[in-house]
């Protein structure tokens, strides 16, 4: 243990900087929007529904190795800088795919799939760690903050998007929203700096003495080596499965679980809402009540309504798929917090960019699932039947990472204990 005393900068204010944490996510929603966007690149680039979905396909998987490289950039360059290179890459790539030729379609791949994809990781990582280190004390609140503004611009974006669509151009649409990002992105990222060596929240700093515990601080090849790990990145690999295999689906089954399209479409959007509320207040109450003990609520929860899913009828079945999305936001929402928890705030963004590994994974097969099962006997109740068993094998790995306490952990070779007045 290192027993240290820490006064906190008078002049810190830790909200104005959540808050231009938020401003940099202005925009941060517009792959929830891409759906709106690929009849345009049909259209325009004379390609399949296939092609077009790969770019998202692409920045999803990418979005992990970006997350990698923000984790790595973080220990050989200050906060603001990290952004400053994520936030360019991403707005760059955002603009360049408005000027793609017609006939060459597959440099979307490139601009839209991998350096957004990149630039997107590299500013989720640095920007989630940041806020944990400015919030220490409140860890699930902070980053539930940044994730709740990514499902809200989601929801704002859409109508924006689709306006921009029929009235001007999938040119013009990509370069104003490139423009807005790079803009706000800036500004945000102008005040998003590494806090203080030693800080700590005014409360806690005031206090006479604070106890530091090194053995928490995992580098990651001493993380990679514990159970604890793999309960994690894996229990939020079958965390996704849940909401990505059933959204695609729900309006198509809409007709034959008895409710009309606008119905179908209102959910739509209401999950968009409430998945952003979840973001925000499941964090917010795991800094409260324990984060292992929500997330074990959270995927009993999950489990039950896509069961339910599978054979309700009428408004049943919307109300239960806008629980599914607040329950899949809540759960997204914890890991960065349950991560640093476990494995400590000095590494943190390296550490959880292997974590998102887990989610990196069930992002680009749960496409290919949706796609498989279409051909099976079973159809849409194959993807059901999977989602739920993901879901119910997530809350066995909760319930094993609960005979981990964090305060209980140990890394690989334990760092030795010193005491500093």
């Amino acid at each position: 243990m290192i027993m240290k005393t820490e006064t906190a900068p008078k002049d810190i204010n830790r909200g104005k900087i959540l808050f231009m944490g938020m401003l940099i996510y202005i925009v941060g929603g517009i792959s929830y929007s891409w759906g709106l966007v690929q009849p345009y690149i049909i259209d325009y680039y004379s390609v399949d529904t296939s092609f077009a979905s790969i770019p998202f396909s692409i920045n999803l998987g990418i979005f992990v190795v970006g997350n990698l490289i923000g984790g790595k950039m973080q220990q050989i360059l200050p906060t603001q800088k990290a952004l400053y290179i994520g936030i360019f890459m991403k707005c760059f790539g955002i603009f360049a795919s408005g000027f793609i030729p017609a006939g060459a379609p597959w440099l979307l791949i490139v601009t839209y799939g991998v350096i957004v994809g990149i630039g997107a990781g590299v500013v989720y990582n640095t920007l989630l760690t940041a806020m944990q280190k400015y919030f220490p004390d409140k860890k699930g609140m902070a980053t539930g903050f940044i994730l709740c503004m990514m499902g809200v611009s989601g929801f704002y974006l859409s109508p924006i998007i689709n306006y921009i669509l029929i009235n001007y151009s999938l040119r013009a649409m990509f370069a104003v929203l490139g423009i807005l990002a790079f803009v706000a992105g800036m500004i945000g990222a102008y005040f998003v700096k590494d806090p203080p060596a030693g800080y700590m929240p005014p409360k806690q700093a005031s206090r006479r003495q604070i106890t530091i515990d090194k053995s928490l601080q995992y580098e990651p090849h001493q993380m990679l080596k514990t159970k604890q790990y793999y309960y994690i990145t894996l229990s939020m690999m079958l965390a996704v499965p849940g909401f990505m295999l059933i959204n695609p689906q729900f309006v198509l089954l809409s007709e034959e679980r008895l409710i009309t399209g606008a119905q179908a479409l209102t959910a739509i959007m209401l999950a968009s809402v409430f998945q952003a509320v979840g973001r925000l207040l499941v964090p917010f109450l795991s800094d409260k009540l324990g984060r292992v003990k929500i997330l074990l609520i959270i995927f009993a929860c999950s489990a039950l309504s896509i069961l339910g899913l599978t054979f309700v009828k009428g408004m049943l079945y919307p109300v239960l798929f806008i629980a599914l999305a607040f329950f899949y936001g809540g759960i997204m929402g914890i890991y960065p917090s349950l991560s640093s928890d476990y494995f400590g705030l000095k590494h943190a963004g390296i550490n959880y960019s292997f974590v998102l590994i887990g989610f990196g994974t069930a992002s680009i097969l749960c496409p290919f699932l949706v796609r498989a099962v279409k051909g099976t006997a079973m159809g849409p109740s194959l993807s059901f039947a999977i989602a739920a068993g993901a879901a119910i094998i997530g809350l066995v790995l909760v319930v094993l990472l609960r005979k981990y306490p964090h305060h209980e952990t140990k890394p690989a070779h334990s760092a030795k204990t010193e005491k500093e007045m």
